[in-house]
């Protein structure tokens, strides 16, 4: 078993690094206190390439499709901006869907503005009435002669008001019977959108917000993959986004450790610097064994996305694991800052509060826990019949 890099995967990693450490770093905390969107910086970051990792051979600055690529550059990119890191995820899903399953259309109006930085494509599938259950949704498509009508809500979606388009999950009704749940692209500026803010504790330079379809009309070259396939199609990009958002956690805790590491190097108690003291040095051992053991098993998850394997329990592995170890990191952490750390003028709260949302975003622990029961031992390990 081969655990290095090879020098496309390591320029990607370190070209990440170098600009996010010295560009975004010491931006994190005004940023994240803030509601207004980067654009300026998100373009910077798409002129690094990352944005075009998953969008083809056009967009792509590797000569191959790399998800462990892309998980370096993410888990950078959270090293110095956790919230930027996971404004890049949507990216890299949209993009690699588009390009995958959109029509010609679909592709020139969408794909080259997304993975540069100048639009944003949101996605829908959470509803009032259900979350991680995806085949409950209740938003509709009818087909409508060449057209689909779109009705109903979606909520939690990360960066609505900041998107001009969004792919849309909604059950298809043609002549008035269901024929599956299908994904449309649909731009936020058509007749019957309507959209509102969600206030939240973090994440606040992508916000969430609650979209309103009323009789919202898309043609028929809207549609994402073939009609009623969108569990096929775009809900199969959650084993890749779950191991991404999983390193958004990873990378913020691990810069975290290093920052408290340094603070307690040079921190007196006693006459001697707190790092010296078993009760403070302990602890950071710990996390970053449990952070190595977490990142692993991301990496090895991505690796499976690129060789082409199996790989959607290791995918939820990850987004129960890396979450809940990054943020017991980044509290502890805040602790050993004593009452630094629980100042606003300082990262240390901020931190916390962001890291925490990667144990909600794509799944809660527990459907990734019934996931990985399903995928090792079968259907048995349900709470449901399969549908």
């Amino acid at each position: 078993m081969d655990f290095g890099l090879d020098p496309d995967q390591l320029a990607v990693r370190d070209s990440v690094r170098t600009f996010a450490r010295a560009e975004l770093a010491p931006g994190y905390l005004t940023r994240a206190k803030s509601t207004v969107f980067p654009w300026d910086v998100h373009r910077r970051i798409a002129d690094l390439g990352v944005y075009g990792l998953l969008a083809g051979p056009e967009h792509n600055p590797l000569d191959r499709e790399d998800f462990v690529a892309a998980g370096l550059a993410i888990e950078e990119l959270a090293y110095a901006d956790f919230n930027l890191a996971n404004v890049a995820i949507p990216v890299l899903l949209m993009s690699s869907l588009i390009r995958a399953h959109g029509s010609p259309r679909v592709k020139d109006e969408w794909l080259a503005p997304l993975v540069a930085g100048e639009v944003y494509v949101a996605f829908g599938l959470t509803e009032p009435e259900t979350g991680s259950d995806a085949a409950a949704i209740t938003t509709t498509a009818t087909v409508d002669g060449d057209s689909y009508v779109l009705s109903g809500e979606k909520t939690s979606v990360t960066m609505l008001a900041n998107a001009q388009g969004m792919i849309v999950a909604a059950r298809t009704v043609r002549g008035g019977a269901a024929v599956g749940v299908s994904a449309f692209l649909v731009p936020l500026d058509s007749p019957g959108v309507d959209k509102s803010d969600i206030p939240d504790t973090g994440w606040k330079i992508m916000g969430r917000g609650v979209l309103h379809l009323d009789g919202v009309r898309v043609p028929a070259d809207a549609l994402l993959g073939p009609e009623g396939s969108a569990f096929g199609t775009v809900l199969n990009g959650f084993d890749f986004t779950r191991p991404l958002l999983a390193l958004t956690g990873i990378g913020c805790a691990q810069s975290t450790l290093d920052l408290t590491a340094e603070y307690v190097r040079n921190r007196q108690a006693f006459g001697s610097p707190l790092s010296r003291f078993e009760g403070v040095s302990f602890p950071l051992a710990e996390h970053l064994t449990t952070l190595e053991a977490a990142r692993l098993l991301c990496y090895s998850a991505l690796w499976k996305r690129t060789a082409g394997e199996r790989h959607t329990a290791e995918a939820a592995m990850t987004k129960w694991y890396g979450p809940l170890m990054a943020s017991r990191a980044v509290k502890d952490c805040l602790l050993l800052h004593g009452n630094y750390g629980y100042s606003e003028e300082f990262s240390l709260e901020q931190r916390l509060r962001d890291v925490m949302a990667v144990e909600i975003a794509d799944g809660t622990a527990q459907i990734q826990k019934i996931i990985i029961a399903r995928e090792r031992y079968g259907k048995d390990f349900l709470p449901y019949e399969r549908r």
